[in-house]
């Protein structure tokens, strides 16, 4: 008799014991549907908000760590974003996203992007002269901004784009600092582009 209450009492035990452990890994997978969600905005067809503290790539069995500009969301692999994206049918199996995007309250996109410049010198770009991109590309009053730097001896490079508020831009010589421009306050919503590249160099663009 005292067998069988002990056995009865054993399986109830390993029971509630499943349980708690198939309710606790619902919970986390919800944790981790919601955070997603809440870390990705889709702004354009293939451009978005990211909101993670950081985004690791990963290269020859290395995790290249790179930060978020005003991301407190937790790591994600860079791998696993894409997945959420193909899943949320946010980008196609085959295409990578075409920029990170940075908002900025109206009025503040200048001082915005002077705080993300300094936000990358202050890591990645700590040894690198931030108001001399390695090139520029001129495209009217649009300029594109390429500065080269590594993380565990792999090459990357920090794509920007931003819109000044010079108009067309003639030559690159009249700019002596990226951050002593301008940018074009006047536009209904205030953002600039990013992205990072993996295996490439400024040189290749």
């Amino acid at each position: 008799m005292k067998m069988k209450c002990f056995n009865r009492i054993l399986m109830v035990s390993i029971l509630l014991i499943f349980n708690c452990k198939e309710n606790s890994a619902k919970s986390e997978n919800n944790k981790s549907d919601y955070q997603k969600n809440e870390a990705v905005s889709k702004i354009s067809s293939s451009s978005f908000i990211i909101r993670y503290t950081n985004l690791i790539y990963e290269h020859e069995g290395k995790e290249l760590k790179i930060p978020i500009f005003e991301g407190n969301m937790g790591d994600v692999k860079y791998k696993e974003f894409r997945m959420f994206c193909v899943e949320k049918k946010y980008l196609n199996p085959n295409v990578a996203e075409s920029a990170f995007i940075i908002q900025a309250d109206k009025g503040k996109l200048t001082q915005t992007f002077r705080e993300f410049m300094k936000f990358y010198k202050s890591n990645i770009l700590k040894d690198t002269d931030i108001s001399k991109p390695a090139k520029i590309i001129i495209d009217g009053g649009a300029l594109e901004l390429y500065y080269d730097f590594t993380v565990n001896e792999v090459p990357f490079v920090l794509y920007v784009k931003i819109n000044t508020d010079k108009g067309n831009i003639e030559n690159l010589d009249s700019i002596k600092s990226i951050l002593d421009l301008n940018l074009n306050e006047n536009v209904p919503n205030p953002m600039f582009k990013y992205r990072f590249w993996k295996n490439y160099t400024s040189k290749e663009f």
